[in-house]
């Protein structure tokens, strides 16, 4: 990625399984631009492809962001630039976050949890759904 200007900020990627508990190597991140500001790549422009290493973490990228002094103005501009970021591995979910924000100094974790397919399932089905559902009715 080409920085052309001084606000930068950093990111990796943490991709995990079982609520944390094991990495995910291999897992290919892709950081998009969210957005369309000055210096700063439009909504769908793919900036970074990364892949996990063995501890499921992704390299420290620098990404453009806005200049921090924009917190001090009292403006509504809020002082972050967001990135999409979509993670995909063989036997897994596909997961994608919106919108991540990313401040000029500051070397930001963004944690992914991949849950595994079941059988049969396809990476881009959706997520089932883990919650319990209790019939609650009284009926026999």
């Amino acid at each position: 990625m080409n920085v052309e200007n001084d606000a930068i900020g950093y990111l990796t990627v943490i991709v995990r399984t079982v609520n944390g508990a094991l990495p995910v190597e291999n897992a290919q991140v892709v950081i998009y631009g969210y957005g369309n500001d000055d210096n700063i790549p439009s909504n769908g422009d793919i900036i970074y492809t990364l892949s996990t290493d063995i501890s499921g973490k992704t390299e420290k990228v620098a990404l453009n962001s806005k200049n921090k002094d924009i917190s001090l103005a009292p403006k509504n501009e809020v002082p972050s630039k967001g990135y999409n970021i979509s993670v995909t591995a063989n036997g897994y979910y596909d997961s994608s976050y919106i919108n991540v924000p990313i401040y000029q100094g500051v070397h930001s974790l963004q944690y992914v949890n991949l849950i595994p397919l079941s059988e049969y399932s396809a990476p881009t089905d959706p997520v089932p759904n883990l919650g319990r559902i209790y019939n609650e009715s009284t009926d026999s």
